[in-house]
């Protein structure tokens, strides 16, 4: 199969076109601007996320906290958060949908500043 692909195969400094001197690798971006450009897009994204936490009630910004791994990078199950709260699995999901929501709206109130405005 690759063989096939090999006639068409070109090299980063090949020339873009016979007329031209830029060639091929002027074109294409850098990976690494890439991956900067996305690490300070997740900081934007944590910084303003974070904000619209803080607008939450504390056991329903922990219970969020929890269940999406925000603390220590591990997501834990209505059960684990229930036990911790000693609150019955049912009412942490009546929680943490109400804390949904009011994320939700706290985030569209936000709008402007995830849009970059």
């Amino acid at each position: 199969m690759w063989r096939q692909l090999l006639p068409y195969a070109t090299s980063f400094d090949d020339f873009i076109s016979p007329n031209e001197d830029s060639r091929l690798e002027a074109l294409i971006s850098d990976p690494d601007s890439f991956r900067q450009e996305r690490e300070i897009l997740r900081g934007e994204v944590d910084r303003i996320l974070k904000k619209a936490l803080r607008q939450l009630p504390p056991r329903e910004r922990y219970i969020i906290e929890r269940r999406f791994g925000m603390r220590d990078d591990s997501e834990l199950t209505l059960e684990a958060v229930s036990r911790i709260l000693k609150l019955s699995k049912e009412r942490v999901r009546q929680l943490e949908r109400e804390a949904l929501l009011k994320l939700r709206l706290a985030l569209e109130g936000m709008r402007g500043q995830l849009l970059g405005a």
